[in-house]
């Protein structure tokens, strides 16, 4: 099968099963889809050569491999908590790096028929709910359908031209999911129309562009601000009776207390600290740090103790957190240095959902978040059209590769 096709049937099955209508599917679909990805991605690129990419996997494969040691030799959690966590953990990496390697360039009727099909789902999320049929248990108040109209309209923007009526398109479509309520989704939506419809250049650092995103941050605070400071003002702040803290918060100060303080510089290890299998083989931190007895991480109830991203990184200490900025920089760059301006403003704006995602929701460890990680490296290797800038193939893949594009055209130089 070709990797066009079999991405496009990928996309055509996952975005209904892992987001939409995800409640009422095989819970571990998303896992499952994952498993078929990776060995599709082995099939393809066994053999072949992909620097540079091919040493940030390496390295990131030698990282986990010392935190799964550094975890059974810690023993802050059985063994199977560790790897229970790590296939989670992995996920996101595994997901973006296979994405990254295949690196699907559509044909323009697989791109029609995708958006076309990822439409026909939101609308019928939405038109199920209204004519009562239980698609989520949370009803329309719920992220999904803010995070499938986000992965469809900035597809539809990535496949269409940069012109004003394809922009106003885009933000209908987005348009759906403020029936979700979500303060995080109204975010991502001041974002969104800020990017693609105001933003007429790359930014750079400037006085305007400093004014710009601080009056980009007031307006995304300004829709957010009721569980902004419940959480992380009020939350981080306060001094309160241990009855009344709240999960996210104290998970989040504590989370700073183990990197920079008890855990220097490894982290608690996995399946230690605000992850799933910390919840499910219940973490004996939450009793060294006095959060057994808080709503929502209670030992019989840990509802709310994978409720947030960030404080996962407490299990990788300063150095796995030097190795996250590290990664996420490497992305920025290749959106910056990228020659197509629609495939910038696209992985731009993934890869802000996903910071704002992080704060008070696990997609990034999530099936949910898979989507948001393939269409970050589909626009990283999307290929600029040539009537836009004429640029070889060969030339534009290179630059989009590297990170740093001038240290490579050195190297070559001096071979």
């Amino acid at each position: 099968m070709s990797t066009n096709k079999f991405f496009f049937w990928f996309w055509i099955i996952y975005l209904p099963t892992c987001i939409l209508f995800y409640d009422r599917m095989w819970k571990t679909i998303d896992e499952a889809m994952t498993v078929v990805l990776f060995l599709f991605t082995i099939t393809k690129v066994y053999g072949k050569k992909f620097d540079p990419i091919g040493k940030e996997i390496l390295w990131y494969i030698g990282l986990m491999i010392f935190y799964v040691a550094y975890s059974i030799v810690l023993k802050l959690n059985v063994q199977e908590a560790v790897f229970y966590d790590l296939q989670q953990q992995i996920r996101p990496y595994v997901v973006f790096f296979c994405s990254y390697l295949l690196a699907p360039q559509f044909t323009e009727k697989q791109k029609k028929r995708l958006i076309r099909w990822f439409i026909i789902c939101d609308i019928a999320y939405v038109v199920g709910f209204f004519i009562g049929f239980r698609i989520s248990r949370y009803g329309i108040r719920t992220p999904m359908i803010g995070q499938a109209t986000l992965l469809t309209a900035s597809m539809y923007l990535l496949f269409k031209e940069n012109t004003r009526k394809n922009v106003i398109k885009g933000i209908a479509i987005l348009s759906i999911g403020l029936l979700s309520m979500k303060s995080k989704f109204f975010g991502e939506f001041v974002v969104f129309v800020a990017l693609f419809y105001f933003l007429k250049s790359r930014l750079k650092p400037n006085l305007k562009t400093i004014v710009s995103v601080i009056a980009l941050i007031s307006a995304i605070v300004y829709f957010t601000w009721e569980k902004f400071n419940t959480y992380y003002v009020e939350g981080l702040t306060e001094e309160v009776k241990t009855s009344q803290k709240k999960a996210r918060p104290e998970s989040f100060k504590t989370a700073r207390t183990i990197i920079f303080n008890d855990y220097i510089p490894f982290g608690s290890g996995l399946a230690s600290f605000g992850t799933n299998a910390a919840a499910k083989y219940y973490s004996p931190l939450y009793y060294k740090y006095n959060l057994s007895n808080i709503w929502g991480l209670y030992p019989e109830n840990p509802m709310f103790l994978a409720d947030a991203f960030y404080p996962t990184l407490a299990q990788y200490g300063m150095v796995g957190l030097f190795f996250f900025l590290w990664f996420w920089i490497r992305r920025y760059r290749q959106a910056i240095f990228h020659k197509d301006f629609r495939a910038y403003k696209v992985a731009m704006m993934m890869i802000f959902a996903l910071f704002l995602e992080s704060m008070a929701d696990t997609s990034y460890l999530s099936g949910k978040g898979m989507g948001y990680f393939m269409l970050l490296a589909m626009a990283i290797r999307s290929i600029p059209p040539k009537k836009v800038e004429e640029v070889t193939v060969t030339d534009n893949v290179n630059a989009i590769e590297n990170a740093d594009a001038v240290e490579v055209k050195e190297e070559k130089s001096k071979e």
